[in-house]
């Protein structure tokens, strides 16, 4: 049995899921746009990095650094973004040739392509979400709903992560708070196109189930009696 009869409780269960469909999509097309625009300037946001971890990150056993590193505060933090996005901004970053910087944009080289292949599967599932709600199809279905869980459980590991890096803060938790949220609003249509597979299940089981009942009610009379 379906787990809602309703998407949303104001639209039937195949006109959610073409929303859902059209919805991610257009999520997956706008994600693409700035992932492959970082991809190719993933040098200069290499040396943003390693300047702001070289600025805010805690000091390890091999890199002592305590004397020219600051706490982390987000007035600060805002404050070093602008001086950055001035004219001698980027004066201030490290060079290209530094061993941290390159590492890092070799990391990003294989961030990025891997995310943008990602989302171009999403968006695969996202057309097969629309095309299988439109025509009843459970099994098109089915990929965006595998695909759309692990985006779920990558997000809240994602933020959980993030939190605990930069330490536990009034902004890293109204942070993670949002990040569940918005986790939750995604289970909740998640959950919405579960239902839509489901009732697209048991309406197939019953059609079978019709095809298979004997036919008792037949309009056949027999021979007229004119012919016999």
């Amino acid at each position: 049995m379906p787990c809602f009869q309703r998407c949303c409780c104001c639209v039937n269960l195949r006109t959610g899921g073409l929303m859902m469909g059209v919805m991610t999509l257009a999520l997956s097309v706008f994600s693409i746009v700035p992932m492959a625009l970082s991809l190719n300037n993933r040098l200069y946001l290499s040396r943003v990095v390693v300047h702001m971890l070289n600025r805010y990150a805690k000091p390890t056993e091999e890199v002592k650094i305590q004397d020219q590193q600051s706490s982390f505060e987000p007035v600060e933090f805002w404050g070093t973004v602008s001086e950055l996005l001035k004219k001698d901004g980027p004066d201030q970053l490290p060079a290209e040739d530094d061993s941290k910087v390159t590492r890092l944009a070799a990391a990003m080289l294989i961030f990025f392509i891997v995310c943008i292949i990602l989302l171009v599967v999403y968006l695969i599932c996202s057309l097969m979400l629309m095309y299988g709600s439109v025509r009843g199809s459970r099994w098109l279905i089915l990929p965006w709903l595998v695909a759309t869980f692990l985006f779920i459980l990558a997000y809240i590991a994602g933020m959980c992560l993030s939190t605990v890096l930069f330490g536990i803060t009034l902004l890293s938790l109204a942070f993670l708070t949002i990040a569940i949220i918005e986790s939750c609003i995604a289970l909740y249509l998640w959950l919405c196109v579960i239902s839509l597979f489901q009732h697209l299940a048991d309406r197939q089981a019953s059609n079978q189930a019709w095809e298979l009942k004997p036919r008792l009610n037949t309009s056949y009379k027999g021979i007229p009696t004119d012919e016999r």
